[in-house]
């Protein structure tokens, strides 16, 4: 299937040419002649990558990613800039846009970006609606998704600072107090995870939880039961935070994006099976 990508900027020659250049190269494109239509034409489709124009009325370009970010917050977004708003361009790769280019265009430079921004959507999304499709296959899915992006030495360091808890079939699980860490890995069986008295997900080998309990303290409200005999590796906050500091900001930032973007992709899918049973039972 053709990736497919959003070109938004109000110079119709820009437009043309950015379609020309990547249709050539496969790819499916949109236009739009501005944020809002932008905006509209995501309410009917779904884009891999989006290429914004940063100067543009009514809307600009800073103004847009954020807009969409709302709607699709694992977008990946390239800004077009001419010089004067380099300075802009740059504030937005520090909010969350994955590159910009400098007009006028350079077809090389365009392609490279855009190649390396789908295979980056690919690499970030992929993964997570494999890991949250009903009856997917878990057998590859060792590594979390929490740490995505992390080299296998920094994947290994982090491992090693939780606890292996072992849990028998219908044995509640702790979760989110100072005893059982605010983050906890399956290690090995099906942990189940319930709200209000209705399943809303099911857990197996390489699956995270508690994610919004790392970032919020205190947060989780959910329960947890063990549907098999399980191993669980529980995470200290404390022990995270410290190893953090050891490693760094940018590895930190990393981790923090995979927190939001694990916790966005779990709450929509309790939604969605929520109202699926909804659907099912009229209750």
């Amino acid at each position: 299937m053709k990736k497919h990508i959003l070109i938004v900027d109000d110079e119709q020659p820009i437009r043309e040419l950015c379609k020309e250049l990547l249709e050539e190269e496969g790819y499916k494109i949109t236009l739009a002649v501005d944020g809002q239509d932008a905006l509209d034409k995501m309410d009917y489709d779904m884009f891999d990558l989006f290429l914004i124009d940063m100067a543009m009325p009514k809307i600009d370009g800073f103004e847009l990613m954020k807009l969409i970010k709302q709607k699709q917050p694992l977008a990946v977004i390239v800004i077009l800039t001419g010089f004067s708003s380099i300075d802009g361009a740059v504030k937005a790769v520090h909010a969350g846009a994955y590159q910009y280019l400098s007009k006028p265009i350079n077809s090389e430079e365009l392609f490279g970006v855009v190649k390396s921004g789908i295979q980056y959507s690919k690499d970030v999304t992929g993964t997570l609606q494999k890991a949250f499709e009903p009856g997917a296959d878990t057998a590859h899915r060792n590594a979390p998704i929490i740490l995505n992006g992390f080299s296998p030495e920094d994947k290994s360091d982090f491992m090693a600072l939780g606890k292996v808890r072992k849990y028998e079939i219908d044995q509640d699980i702790p979760i989110g107090d100072e005893n059982s860490g605010s983050i906890i890995i399956i290690e090995s069986g099906e942990v189940s995870v319930w709200l209000s008295g209705t399943t809303i997900d099911y857990l197996q080998k390489g699956d995270s939880y508690g994610e919004e309990s790392f970032i919020l303290t205190g947060s989780t409200i959910v329960e947890m039961r063990a549907e098999t005999a399980v191993k669980v590796i529980h995470f200290d906050r404390r022990k995270i935070l410290d190893y953090f500091a050891y490693k760094g900001e940018t590895l930190f930032k990393r981790f923090m994006i995979n927190l939001v973007n694990s916790t966005f992709f779990k709450w929509r899918k309790a939604v969605q099976r929520i109202i699926m049973l909804k659907l099912v039972t009229g209750k």
